[in-house]
């Protein structure tokens, strides 16, 4: 099984979105300081060093910005083209919603207990962590013809065991939300799992 490149970037262009978000703040704030210290005295050198470094962290922070948000668009801007030649517009969105939907659905929650005491429901927690690290990688990909669920196996045992444990909720889950795909069975491929979709004719 190989992934889309909407699997490849999807993660990338989330992490690189959030990343220029965050900067946007920070420069706004680095803005403000700014003209906060250019209300003060000028001829004091403390405060014209001070000014002069905002002045410089800002371009910088800018700087980034740009050049993340021109990597962002080359990225996107290559599934834009492929989905409205190839595909549609429409299903874009609906698999950036299916990830999006189908992450939490997967998700563990489990009640933390604040005490030394109870061990071995601090080991479980930890084994929930490192499970809902690695299926916060899942992603759907949704097409005219086919849907396409990648899902990050876990290297621990423990949460493979959990993930085996959900595969026909998931399945079910699946099935229920796009009930124009007949789905197939899970496919494993060393730490990846596979779930296929053909649109019903």
């Amino acid at each position: 099984m190989k992934k889309t490149y909407f699997m490849k970037i999807y993660n990338l262009v989330q992490f690189l979105a959030l990343f220029v978000i965050l900067t946007a703040i920070v420069s706004f704030l680095l803005n403000f300081l700014e003209l906060t210290w250019q209300k003060l005295d000028k001829n004091i050198p403390f405060f014209t060093q001070i000014i002069s470094g905002i002045e410089a962290s800002i371009k910088i922070v800018n700087l980034g910005n740009v050049a993340i948000a021109c990597l962002l668009i080359v990225l996107i801007l290559r599934e834009l083209i492929e989905r409205i030649i190839n595909d549609s517009f429409f299903n874009l969105g609906k698999s950036i919603m299916g990830t999006f939907q189908f992450r939490r659905f997967l998700k563990q929650h489990q009640k933390v207990i604040k005490n030394d005491v109870d061990r071995e429901t601090q080991s479980e927690n930890l084994i929930i962590s490192k499970f809902n690290r690695t299926v916060n990688k899942c992603v759907l990909d949704l097409s005219r013809e086919e849907l396409r669920l990648f899902i990050k196996v876990p290297k621990e045992s423990q949460s493979q065991k959990i993930l085996k444990e959900h595969e026909e909720q998931i399945k079910e889950h699946i099935s229920s939300l796009y009930p124009e795909y007949i789905i197939s069975t899970f496919e494993r491929n060393k730490f990846s799992l596979w779930l296929i979709g053909t649109k019903r004719k």
